[in-house]
C-alpha cells in the first residue's frame, strides 16, 4: 500500500477486510442470483442483492421523487414554450 493512499483507499480496504464474513447476505445465494440473470433476455441494469440493499435503493428513490416534486416547476420552466404544445 502506498502511504499517500492510506487515509482514503487504505481505510476502505481495512473496512472491507474487517467486515468480511460478517455480511448479512449469503455469498452463495448472491452468486446464484448473478448466474441466473446471465440467462435472462433482458437482465437488469442494476441488481440489488439483499434486503438491506433493496431498502437503501428504495430510500434513494423516495428522496429523488421528493426532490423532483419540489423542484418540478423550476426544472420545467427552462423549456421552450412550444415543448408543451404537443
Amino acid at each position: 500500500m502506498v502511504a499517500d493512499y492510506q487515509q482514503s483507499a487504505g481505510t476502505m480496504r481495512d473496512a472491507a477486510s474487517n467486515r468480511n464474513h460478517s455480511q448479512p447476505g449469503d455469498p452463495a445465494k448472491a452468486a446464484q442470483a448473478i448466474v441466473k440473470i446471465t440467462s435472462e433476455a433482458e437482465p437488469p441494469l442494476r441488481l440489488q442483492l439483499g434486503a438491506d440493499c433493496v431498502e437503501r435503493v428504495e430510500a434513494k428513490i423516495r428522496a429523488v421523487r421528493t426532490e423532483l416534486d419540489r423542484w418540478r416547476s423550476l426544472a420545467t420552466s427552462t423549456d421552450h414554450e412550444d415543448v408543451h404544445a404537443h
